[in-house]
């Protein structure tokens, strides 16, 4: 079963369950959070991503957004 396969099958779950969807990413970020501490913001970025993801949200697994910017530099804007 290849990747792709497996994210429809899980996005179909999550259509079905969106309550149980999300507590489930949550338990993750919370997992997370204790793991990497001081960087509670990353993993609930992360965690935002994937409830969009798993509720239609546009993104695909593999892509990425753009690397944030180097300290001190503005973001490039919105296209």
């Amino acid at each position: 079963m290849d990747f792709g396969s497996m994210a429809d099958k899980a996005k179909d779950w999550a259509g079905k369950n969106p309550d149980k969807a999300d507590s489930y990413v949550e338990k993750g970020e919370d997992f997370a959070d204790s793991r990497f501490a001081g960087h509670e913001g990353q993993v609930d970025q992360a965690g935002q991503k994937a409830k969009d993801f798993l509720h239609g949200g546009q993104e695909q697994p593999g892509e990425q957004a753009p690397p944030p910017p180097p300290p001190g530099e503005e973001p490039p804007p919105q296209q």
